[in-house]
């Protein structure tokens, strides 16, 4: 997810969105990188690669790969990969009983845009959001299980990205306009501002069906933090996760369930990052097989994981 620079807003606001960590982007380290999606149901990662996906990026700044971005309750896990015929990007629904189905763009998706999905809930619904031929996000959607799609744009913003669905169909995100990023709350197509007190930029990352929030912000030193928000609006920043740089990114939570876990990814001080489950005030870090950087980016209430990693591309034959 990207965003154009939106004028009064400040350097430190727009940087906020660069390292999202709920997006269908990797992260920059990712860059040369092949991509692995993830599932954790038995305590390791297993390695989710689409069959169709390419592994060698086409050209040394591009990607390759697939990623997992979301899993429901059943096991249904929302994807992206790099179609290896002609690179296309593609999005696709695994279920439990290990069948790819593919999700077809929107006939409605307006002109010179292209959508990235993020989220599944226990209801097949999907959120997204498009972006432009310049990658810049500009607005979302739900997706029903149907295949109708529903816009979400933030009254007045420039922005809108949503990131997470709960089975409410109460969405969370963040919008942007002439004042800066916000944290979003989209109720069944009622909109609320989101912030934390007293910082730079906020974004909602995650929602469960308690109405329990998570995200990060941006304090007034440029700092990143993640926090977790009650149904009563209270506000508890997390600790840093073990090797965080919160000058690089931070601690980032991505999502949580109804039991309180709470899964994300913790920045370095070089860019790279490391996938976390936080419980009961505790840290557990792990990686995907010989990664770069690893993302943990959606739990379900099973505490099955799903996110990303990078490794290096395979060497081509002299």
């Amino acid at each position: 997810m990207k965003t154009r620079a939106l004028a009064g807003i400040s350097a430190v606001a727009l940087a906020t969105l660069a390292v999202l960590p709920a997006a269908a982007d990797p992260p920059p380290t990712a860059v040369g990188n092949t991509i692995h999606g993830f599932v954790v149901a038995d305590g390791r990662p297993r390695t989710v690669d689409h069959p169709r996906a390419t592994t060698t990026p086409a050209t040394s700044d591009g990607y390759a790969g697939t990623g997992t971005l979301g899993i429901n309750d059943r096991g249904d896990i929302l994807g992206v990969y790099v179609d290896r015929r002609g690179g296309i990007i593609r999005h696709f629904v695994l279920d439990r009983k290990g069948r790819y189905r593919e999700i077809a763009p929107p006939r409605q998706r307006p002109p010179g845009l292209s959508d990235e999905l993020v989220d599944i809930n226990n209801r097949g619904e999907i959120v997204g959001f498009y972006d432009d031929d310049q990658g810049f996000t500009t607005t979302s959607f739900l997706r029903t299980r149907s295949g109708r799609y529903v816009g979400i744009r933030y009254p007045g913003s420039q922005v809108t990205g949503v990131l997470k669905i709960n089975d409410r169909r109460q969405a969370v995100g963040i919008y942007a306009d002439s004042t800066g990023v916000h944290g979003m709350l989209w109720d069944n197509g009622r909109y609320r501002t989101v912030d934390v007190p007293d910082a730079t930029a906020t974004l909602l990352t995650g929602i469960n069906n308690r109405g329990q929030i998570v995200g990060s912000y941006v304090d007034k030193d440029g700092a990143y933090h993640g926090f977790r928000r009650d149904p009563a609006g209270d506000i508890a920043t997390l600790p840093e996760a073990p090797g965080a740089d919160p000058t690089s990114g931070g601690t980032q939570p991505a999502s949580i369930n109804e039991r309180g876990q709470i899964v994300g990814l913790a920045y370095d001080a070089n860019g790279g990052s490391r996938a976390f489950r936080f419980q009961r005030s505790r840290y557990t870090m792990f990686d995907g097989p010989d990664a770069t950087y690893t993302r943990a980016l959606d739990l379900n209430n099973r505490g099955q994981i799903v996110g990303d990693y990078g490794t290096n591309p395979p060497r081509s034959s002299p």
